[in-house]
Formats: structure tokens, sequence, C-alpha cells
């Protein structure tokens, strides 16, 4: 017969269908009692994840009683071949639900595992991905070689030649799946992150959207999306400006005139950062003489930042307020300046 009754029997066991049962209770158990703090997209795709899973739960029981049913019906008469059949069917459909439940049911785990990990970053669907096709192909390899004594080691070595040319088609994508890949173990960003991405002339600045199996998602600094293939990442200089450890800083330069009190004007410039959103307290904010020119003295703001995106509307205070205060206080900023001599002073001279 097509369908090996005695390798379905051994195989369809009341042991791995409790497994089944039970990895798919503990996926719901972990979701109510450890992820109660999700945000609302990410309790929706768990719920939709769920009951996808519980509905192809509830066949997986169902086609299992069924082969239970067959098989005690056989084991009753005997003599009935047809039950063979029924039975071996049923037991074969089983087998298929149930390693689509273990594949649903693991893919919920594992998206489990990286919320609680990462509450508020984002979570990579590459990884999910990845290793949801790297399952079935598995499942699907060892069903083939249990039920139906499928080769597999022959078949891949076989299929050399067409891997080769396949790979040969597929290099840039292939190129572009393992540096995505690498970049999520390596790890020097993370959804959310901003990042510059310097390839050469080219330099790229946006905040981190997604992460696929063929490029990187960003959006820029002014809300375009940038679209960068996974491989030219990884052959490029980047730059995360979202380090968890430390803020990263900014600066803004003013020139004033010689005789300004630089004392007062590093006073009234610290002053400028107090109560502006974003500017955190620690490091605090600093001033600094950068050149002493022919007409002006350089003195640079230092501040720091959490947010690398709101950098330009933080810039737009900070020197809002300086220029007020400047002016409240009778500081002036000093220009650039150019001395005309006449004839008559330059042969003096």
């Amino acid at each position: 017969m097509w369908v090996p009754f005695e390798k379905i029997d051994l195989l369809v066991q009341p042991e791995p269908a409790l497994l089944i049962v039970f990895l798919a209770i503990l996926a719901v158990l972990l979701y109510r009692v450890l992820l109660k703090g999700l945000n609302p997209e990410r309790h929706r795709l768990l719920k939709q994840l769920q009951k996808n899973m519980a509905v192809h739960l509830v066949l997986f029981v169902g086609f299992f009683t069924a082969f239970w049913g067959a098989r005690a019906a056989l084991e009753a008469n005997p003599e009935v071949t047809h039950w063979v059949k029924i039975a071996s069917y049923l037991g074969l459909i089983t087998l298929f639900s149930g390693a689509v439940v273990f594949v649903k049911t693991s893919r919920i785990l594992l998206f489990e595992y990286l919320f609680l990990g990462h509450m508020r970053e984002g979570v990579p669907v590459l990884l999910v991905n990845l290793f949801t096709l790297l399952l079935s192909v598995i499942l699907g390899g060892w069903l083939a070689s249990e039920v139906f004594s499928v080769r597999i080691a022959p078949l891949l070595a076989t299929s050399a030649i067409f891997s080769i040319v396949l790979g040969l088609a597929l290099q840039d994508t292939l190129g572009n799946l393992f540096a995505g890949v690498a970049l999520q173990f390596d790890k020097p960003y993370e959804i959310g992150d901003w990042i510059e991405v310097q390839s050469g002339p080219q330099k790229w600045i946006g905040q981190v959207l997604e992460i696929n199996w063929r490029a990187t998602m960003l959006t820029g600094l002014t809300d375009e999306a940038i679209t960068i293939p996974n491989r030219v990442i990884s052959q490029s200089q980047v730059s995360n400006f979202s380090t968890k450890t430390r803020p990263f800083c900014r600066a803004f330069v003013f020139r004033f005139k010689y005789g300004t009190d630089l004392e007062r004007a590093r006073k009234l410039l610290i002053e400028a950062t107090m109560g502006v959103n974003g500017v955190v307290e620690n490091p605090a904010p600093l001033t600094l003489i950068s050149e002493c020119a022919e007409s002006w003295i350089t003195m640079r703001l230092v501040y720091f930042l959490e947010d690398y995106g709101s950098q330009f509307t933080i810039a737009d205070h900070i020197a809002t307020q300086a220029l007020s205060l400047f002016k409240q206080n009778s500081i002036e900023l000093a220009s650039p300046r150019i001395d005309i001599l006449g004839q008559e002073t330059a042969s003096q001279i």
C-alpha cells in the first residue's frame, strides 16, 4: 500500500500528541502571565497567531481521535481490509496536522521569547521567518524519510549541480539574506535605533523601521523611506546614535565680539538649554572657546540628547532662547568684517 500502516502506527502515538498540546497551552500561559505589558500591536499579533494555532490544534485533535477510532475498528475487525486504508490515511493527515501545529506553536514561543527580552524595542521578523522555514524543512524531510523511506542524503547529493546553478542565479538575494542574518547576530543596530550608514561617497541617515531577508528599511529625518540592501550595510561603516549606555552630544557655535563679557555669555548659553525637552541633565551642558580669530571669539555650546530624531527641533529651541537672552543682556554676536584701506593709508603702511 502507498501509505504504510505499520510506520504510521508507530509515529501516531499519545506521547507526541500530548507534547504538542502541552506546548500550545504553554504558549498561551506565557502570553497571559509574562507579556501583559506589550503594546497593542504586539497583543494583536500574538492573539492572531494563537487563534490560528487553536484552529489547527482542534483539527489535529480531531484527526488524532479519528485515527485511533479507525485503529480500534481495525483491531476489532481485522478481516475488513478497508479499515487499514482509512487508518493509514487518517494517520498521515494526523502527522502533517501535528507538524503544522508544532511549527506554529514554536513560532509563537519564539516571538514571546523575543518580546520578553525586548519589551519596547522592535523585534526583526527575519529571525522568526528563518526559524519557521528551517523547522518546516526539517520536519518535512523527517516525515518523508520515516513514512515513505525517502533517502534524503542521496537526493541532496544528486541535486548538487542544480544547487550550484540556483546559487549563482540568486547570489545577490542569498548575499543579502546571509548578511541580514549576520547583522542580527552582530547587532550593530536594532529596530528603533537612529543610524548613519556610510558607503563610499554615499551616506544615509534614518531610524531603523524594519529588517527583513533582503534589506533594512529606514525612516529618514524628513520622514522619507530609505531601503538599503543588507549586503551594502554589512560592507559599510555604521554609526549608531541610539546607544543604551550614554546619550549622544551635539554642539552649537556662537561668535562674539572682542570685549564681550565671556563669563556672562557662558552663563546665558547654559541657561538657554534649561527647560528644553530632550536635553539631558547628566552629562550637563558645557561651553568651550574653540577659536580666537581676527574679528571674533568662537564659543561652542555642547549639550547631550537622548533622541537623535529631535536634534533639529532641540537646536532650534536652544538657538531661539540664546538669541533672546543675548538681546536682553545687550550681548552682540560678531559678524565678518573686511577693512578696506585707501591708497594713501596703504602706502603709509
